[in-house]
């Protein structure tokens, strides 16, 4: 090789530069600057690429950070009862709202994952997507702590918080009637759960009183649950029970 000759890049390199400038593109969307950035690049990380570090621990924490940040500001800025409060968090910190803030930021374009789990649409999966956006907030809450990652997510989910509601959602709403008629919540039971890791379906069932009501599908228990709840007020109805 002479002076001349440009260095050559080792395999992969090119790969690497551009998650560089994507962390960064990511970094200036959330106006945080990490000094840590591997615990940015851990918090991208699906766990469909095998490596040790990937971003399921801190999902767990960032889930728990969110809830706390969104919980503190609804309390202190409405005077709703417990129940209302409730479900106005319950639509703030759900997988699609957390989508919507993730595809917000360009999240998807920075995720690191398995080559082929991103050529079947991973980086716009809701629920790839509101893993990484939990676990983001949870490297923010490790690098800067927990005043820095309140602040950013009252700016990211500013316009939501604005906007929430207390109206009841379908499985509020079943529970509601239930208690109408002096009886014990519904009761949710895993049916199924079918499909590849990145595209789970799941089936869900509700019972009244030990009776199957209605079954419900879903990308996540949660969305299931909610479909079975709808579906049995639904059925209530046309029997009169409602």
């Amino acid at each position: 090789m002479t002076k001349k000759d440009p260095p050559l890049l080792h395999k992969g390199a090119a790969a690497f530069f551009h998650d560089e400038i994507s962390e960064n593109r990511l970094m200036d969307a959330l106006h945080y600057q990490f000094r840590d950035q591997s615990l940015l690049r851990t918090a991208l990380t699906h766990p469909s690429t095998a490596q040790k570090k990937n971003n399921q621990r801190l999902e767990f924490l960032g889930d728990a950070v969110l809830q706390l940040v969104i919980s503190e500001v609804l309390y202190t800025s409405i005077n709703d009862q417990e129940g209302k409060l409730t479900f106005r968090r319950q639509k703030l910190v759900n997988e699609k709202a957390l989508a919507r803030i993730a595809c917000g930021i360009g999240l998807g374009d920075s995720l690191i994952m398995d080559a082929s789990l991103s050529a079947q649409g991973g980086r716009r999966n809701s629920a790839i997507l509101a893993d990484a956006m939990e676990a983001v907030l949870a490297a923010v809450y490790l690098d800067g702590g927990f005043e820095k990652a309140r602040q950013i997510i009252l700016s990211l989910w500013d316009d939501a918080i604005k906007t929430a509601d207390a109206n009841l959602d379908p499985k509020g709403t079943l529970q509601a009637m239930f208690q109408a008629e002096g009886l014990s919540e519904p009761e949710y039971q895993d049916i199924l759960a079918e499909g590849p890791a990145h595209q789970r379906l799941f089936t869900v069932a509700v019972f009244k009183s030990g009776q199957e009501l209605a079954r419900g599908t879903g990308t996540t228990k949660r969305l299931a649950q909610q479909e079975a709840a709808k579906k049995a007020i639904l059925y209530l109805k046309e029997e009169g029970e409602a």
